[in-house]
Parts: structure tokens; sequence; C-alpha cells
């Protein structure tokens, strides 16, 4: 029997829709396939490559967050 576990993504806005089950990511939160991003580095950072929730690679990575509305939600977190 598998828990189901909602989507990180979740709490917070964002428009962007989801498909599949959400799956635990190394960064420790939930996120559903279409909320998870790879990021492939530039040969200089090899430590940040990796698999991240939306959340997650959105505060690492502000300027490559794919969802206007995520990017603004998290940047205005205090």
């Amino acid at each position: 029997m598998s828990e189901e576990h909602e989507c990180y993504i979740e709490q917070f806005p964002h428009s962007l829709p989801h498909r599949d089950q959400a799956e635990l990511r190394p960064c420790g939160h939930y996120a559903c396939p279409p909320h998870t991003i790879t990021y492939y580095g530039t040969g200089e950072d090899e430590e940040l490559v990796g698999d991240y929730c939306m959340v997650c690679y959105t505060r690492r990575f502000p300027q490559l967050c794919p969802d206007p509305l995520l990017r603004r939600a998290l940047l205005g977190e205090s």
C-alpha cells in the first residue's frame, strides 16, 4: 500500500498543472514530475547539479523559474 503525498508546490501560488503522483525528491520535498526540475549545471557548479522540487529550484535559481506566479510568491518571502 503506497502512501500518497501532496506536491510541495501546493503551499504556494502557482499556475502550473499537476500530473502523476508526487515523489520524494533529493531536496526532501514531495513533487510530481512536472514540478521537478533537473539542474544540469554550467560546468563550474557540479555540487548544484541534480533534481529539485520547483520550490527549491526557484529559491536556488530564481532567474530560471518557469512560473512567474511562483517566483513572485517565493521572492516575496521574508
